[in-house]
């Protein structure tokens, strides 16, 4: 009997216990309703629209109300050499004396160690206005004399690509405003321009995207404003666009009390505003064939003043009006698929001419007008490893070519405004993607004539004249510069 006694117990028990887990079961099942309930009484009283608003004003604020930075930052070895040919030497101190002494041909050579910083900023508080600035300082190792004894060394044309001491300068400060009228989109902008490293001269300098103008004749910091607008889907021409640019390299005023108590910005009559107005035009850009072109007039060059046994330093003058175009054409990718080398090629080619249009005083050391030439052409080829690049450059430039091209970063001289031949050959080795680079690049350039690269008047004689001396001065022959560097960017 007992044997029957305790299994029926041991049931009981656990159906006991069933009942009473059941009931707490259910009774949190209903609480959990009646939360949920609750939860959806209150979500259907949030209006979900204006969450959504004010989630986009939020994500709005936080990407646009700031400005973001970026490094650019070269650590360089140069070494440069230089031949003269004989005759007068001139040296213009930072006092602005001018000594004149016979002097025969000589070889100089020097290696220079240098930093390049570009701290580059932008900002874009609405959809269609961005800024973009750069703060430049681009040094030599430890101290130097190049300020004491060149009076041009920071001059406003290149003196952030030009080594000298740490002091931070301003290279770019732009707006750009983003409009269109029926079918044709437009920008205007505004203040220091991004002028350096151009169209085709980006390739040399290891930089993707090209800055304004084309690099053949024009590579130099300046001050002025843009305004373009694409013509592309209104022609159906890919690429299609026209920009009109005003830009000042020389302004009219005084800014110094020396001689007079005159006003401080006073009116300087002896350097008339320098203006520059120029079209750039794209003709056509698909992605792998891109066509540039370029025309310009410069009003009120600028050439050095004398007194009268040039000793003396005095400032700058007009000399006249300066012209000056382009034709350039770009090729991404030679054929179509031909092979994975061709496919990854570079090519170009241009044409640029200058003309001169001088006043009383002489342009280049001449009374008439003149015409110069220059060409260049390069090509950009695979090298030895997944994105390694070696590139091939030559330019030729007559004897009154002139360019704008100050701006150029090479120790020896603007090579692209060479009155005689230059040639080029550099390797650009990614170290770690695009962060971490190293360049080995040569350059040499072989002068036909006196005068490349100089100011507007006698000192852009080809001849080498100095006038009123009648002398012919010492120039440089021929120039070559070795540049290794690494370069983070970020």
């Amino acid at each position: 009997m007992k044997k029957f006694i305790a299994p029926i117990l041991i049931g009981a028990v656990f159906a006991t216990a069933s009942i009473a887990a059941d009931d707490s079961l259910r009774a949190e099942i209903e609480a959990l309703k009646a939360q949920m309930a609750e939860l959806k009484e209150a979500q259907s009283k949030v209006n979900m629209i204006a969450l959504k608003k004010q989630f986009s004003e939020v994500k709005a604020h936080s990407s646009g109300d700031n400005v973001k930075f970026s490094i650019d930052f070269r650590s360089a070895y140069d070494y440069i050499e230089h031949k003269t040919t004989a005759g007068m030497g001139m040296t213009v101190g930072s006092t602005g004396s001018i000594t004149m002494a016979p002097k025969g041909a000589t070889k100089s050579t020097n290696s220079i160690w240098t930093n390049k910083l570009n701290l580059k900023m932008a900002a874009q508080p609405v959809e269609n206005l961005i800024f973009k600035g750069t703060l430049s300082a681009y040094k030599t190792y430890g101290q130097n004399n190049i300020s004491t004894n060149s009076m041009f060394q920071t001059f406003d044309w290149y003196s952030s690509n030009k080594p000298s001491d740490s002091t931070i300068r301003l290279s770019e400060a732009y707006f750009i405003y983003f409009g269109q009228i029926e079918d044709v989109p437009y920008t205007v902008s505004f203040g220091r321009r991004p002028s350096i490293n151009g169209f085709m001269v980006n390739l040399r300098e290891d930089n993707d995207h090209p800055a304004s103008p084309v690099g053949h004749n024009i590579n130099m910091e300046f001050d002025g404003a843009s305004f373009k607008f694409d013509f592309d889907k209104l022609s159906g021409v890919s690429g299609l666009y026209f920009k009109l640019c005003i830009g000042r390299g020389f302004s009219d005023a005084t800014g110094t009390y020396t001689n007079s108590f005159g006003a401080p910005y006073g009116k300087d009559d002896g350097n008339p505003n320098m203006d520059l107005i120029g079209l750039l035009a794209q003709l056509y850009d698909n992605g792998q064939y891109k066509v540039m072109a370029n025309y310009f007039h410069g009003y009120n060059m600028m050439g050095m003043k004398t007194d009268a046994m040039m000793t003396q330093f005095q400032g700058f003058k007009d000399v006249g009006d300066l012209s000056g175009g382009s034709l350039s054409v770009q090729i991404n990718g030679i054929g179509d698929e031909i092979n994975d080398f061709l496919d990854d090629t570079i090519f170009f080619a241009s044409f640029a001419f200058s003309k001169t249009d001088p006043n009383s005083n002489g342009m280049l050391g001449s009374m008439d007008k003149e015409t110069g030439t220059s060409y260049y052409a390069g090509v950009q080829i695979p090298a030895f490893m997944e994105a390694d690049r070696i590139g091939f450059e030559y330019n030729h430039g007559s004897k009154y070519w002139r360019s704008f091209t100050y701006g150029e970063d090479t120790l020896a001289g603007s090579k692209l405004a060479s009155r005689g031949d230059a040639y080029e050959i550099y390797y650009n080795l990614p170290l770690i993607n695009k962060n971490l680079t190293a360049q080995l690049r040569y350059t040499y350039i072989d002068y036909d004539y006196a005068g490349s690269d100089s100011f507007f008047g006698m000192s852009g004689n080809p001849d080498g004249i100095f006038s009123p001396m009648g002398a012919s001065t010492s120039y440089i022959e021929s120039a070559q510069n070795i540049r290794a560097y690494l370069r983070y960017r970020y």
